[in-house]
């Protein structure tokens, strides 16, 4: 089982503090966009996210 360095996580973890917070803000924001979809029962704006994600990743190769 692989182990974690925490000492170390952290040290990079706060030397790129800002990008790092930034990328995770935008993760929190489309993660609540799913969310919204889910609880409202809206379908067809789950299917458009659904599909802008799977559009993005295929764009990456």
């Amino acid at each position: 089982m692989a182990k974690l360095n925490e000492t170390m996580w952290s040290e990079l973890f706060l030397c790129n503090a800002e990008p790092l917070a930034t990328e995770i803000d935008e993760i929190i924001r489309h993660l609540d966009e799913y969310r919204r979809a889910i609880r409202a029962g809206d379908r067809e704006n789950l299917t458009a996210l659904l599909r802008d994600g799977r559009e993005r990743k295929e764009k990456l190769g």
